[in-house]
């Protein structure tokens, strides 16, 4: 701690108080004292301490009422019983009811010393834990007023309540994995490992050493032994995402997971067992690719105990404001920017786009519209602006085109773009893209840009 941790001792022997504060005060702390137990309570909800030494036996109030009580004010507040040889007993069943530890009288300092040491690095543990744990909740809370969504947020609490296995639906951009970090961080596994895995992204060659890990020597460049996500996730969450896209000799493998608890690293032969809740998420009908013989039944069915649909951001369009501001927020404490607001003008045009990348495409399009503009207001041009860039690129993501057809797409663009710039100077606009005038030349005859001056 950068201050003096403060402590209170609670004891009814002056001369107990006085020695153990003469003791506590040599090594750098402050210390504050109670002769009974109401007067610590006061001093408790009052002024709380960093840690509290307190007797078992105490006028009116009882140490064990007060250690039950302090945990109430004060939940994290590390307590120390101080116990007489009679009350040993009593003193083993404070720590069963939340007292860090118990020193038996005659106190010894050096005992007394390291407890209190102890007590207080596990103390400003649990702060911090406690700390990131709301940050965390914070950065990936879940925004919106729509029916729908509060469906989602009930949904959501009830899943975090239970251990049981959830299946997200929903299309790209809607905010599947902030449902299964909502449930992990309200969930009695919140303090233990999140891990995302996007089944997409990995390699059919990778992905069962990527989920299982492996053994040394299993393969060419296995140099060490290394878990997979499964360990890695052990007594928290895996969060399996695009589940749809895993390849049915995958499922497999997944399935007999889930059924078996254990996981058989490639190049082992001996199962580990782990212990993971599965929250699984996909932009797919699943039924569908059952039907059509791209996922197994039986693991939709162990799955999909808890499901929870998202709605496209279209389908609810009166928390496009609340979003919009919300992000706005964000990109400006992000970036360090003085404080931004939309024109009352901005919002017909946030709310009549159709969105067809959800809430993902909303923030990439508030950040953008932030970049755009300098001024403190963001009005409707600026939105415009923002979101034709982001036509263009949804347009060209949806075309299916190869990537040398994207590329020359873009490349045409930019060029007119250039070009347009510099007022259909040839010359000015070879300078700026940085090659010869006449490989622009050749590059306008082979895209058909004509030259507007």
């Amino acid at each position: 701690m950068s201050h003096p941790a403060t402590i209170l001792i609670v004891d009814d022997d002056p001369f107990i108080r006085s020695s153990l504060c003469e003791i506590l005060s040599y090594r750098g702390y402050h210390c504050t004292e109670a002769a009974d137990g109401k007067e610590a309570l006061q001093t408790i909800e009052q002024h709380p301490p960093d840690l509290v030494l307190l007797d078992l036996r105490l006028p009116r109030v009882e140490g064990l009422e007060v250690l039950k009580r302090s945990i109430q004010i004060k939940p994290d507040l590390p307590v120390v019983m101080i116990s007489g040889q009679g009350t040993i007993p009593l003193a083993v069943e404070a720590t069963r009811q939340g007292a860090y530890d118990f020193l038996e009288k005659p106190l010894e300092a050096e005992r007394v010393l390291l407890t209190i040491e102890h007590a207080l690095e596990a103390y400003a543990l649990r702060v911090q834990r406690n700390r990131l744990l709301e940050e965390t909740q914070q950065r990936y809370r879940m925004l919106g007023n729509d029916p729908k969504i509060k469906e989602v947020y009930a949904l959501i609490d009830s899943a975090a309540r239970v251990e049981s296995k959830v299946l997200v639906t929903g299309e790209s951009g809607t905010g599947k994995e902030l449902v299964a970090r909502a449930i992990h961080l309200n969930s009695a596994r919140a303090d233990q490992p999140f891990v995302p895995v996007n089944c997409a992204a990995i390699p059919e060659t990778l992905i069962e050493s990527e989920l299982f890990g492996y053994k040394k020597g299993a393969f060419t460049g296995a140099a060490t032994d290394r878990q997979g996500k499964f360990q890695q996730a052990d007594g928290g969450t895996l969060f399996l995402d695009e589940v749809g896209d895993m390849s049915l000799m995958m499922q497999a493998k997944v399935l007999r997971v889930i059924e078996d608890g254990k996981v058989v690293p490639v190049g082992s032969s001996e199962p580990v067992k782990v212990d993971v809740r599965i929250i699984a998420a996909t932009n797919k009908n699943l039924e569908k690719e059952i039907e059509e013989g791209n996922f197994r039944h039986d693991l939709f069915y162990r799955l999909n105990v808890i499901p929870i649909s998202l709605p496209p951001l279209r389908a609810r369009k009166d928390d496009i404001p609340l979003l919009a501001e919300y992000f706005l927020e964000q990109v400006c404490v992000q970036e360090g920017l003085a404080e931004k607001r939309f024109a009352k003008n901005a919002w017909p045009i946030l709310k009549g786009h159709d969105w067809p990348g959800n809430v993902r495409e909303l923030r990439t399009v508030v950040e953008r519209a932030v970049v755009l503009t300098p001024e403190p207001q963001i009005d409707a041009a600026v939105v415009s602006q923002a979101l034709r860039t982001s036509r263009e690129w949804v347009d060209l993501y949806r075309s299916e085109q190869t990537l040398r057809e994207a590329r020359a797409q873009f490349e045409r663009k930019y060029i007119e773009k250039v070009l347009e710039k510099h007022g259909g100077k040839i010359q000015a606009t070879a300078e700026a893209l940085g090659i010869q005038r006449s490989h622009l030349w050749k590059k306008m005859k082979r895209y058909g840009i004509e030259r507007r001056e």
